[in-house]
């Protein structure tokens, strides 16, 4: 419940296209609990999506930053 307080807490202050973006990580975050809580195997596989997928959030969120102050 609280991850739920929080995300509602913060989304006033993104930008639709920084949330809807940001909204990608979920299944990050469900794969994460399901190797720390479920025993679930940590792959390679696992951490090459992770990075790709927590490298493009990165990369939109930078940029909207740069053109916002351009």
């Amino acid at each position: 419940m609280a991850p739920y307080a929080l995300w509602y807490w913060v989304l006033p202050e993104l930008t639709a296209g920084t949330a809807a973006t940001v909204q990608l990580s979920v299944p990050i975050i469900a794969a994460a609990g399901g190797v720390l809580f479920l025993g679930e195997p940590f792959s390679t596989r696992l951490a090459i999506a992770s990075v790709i997928v927590v490298g493009g959030i990165f990369v939109f969120i930078h940029s909207d930053r740069r053109a916002a102050g351009q």
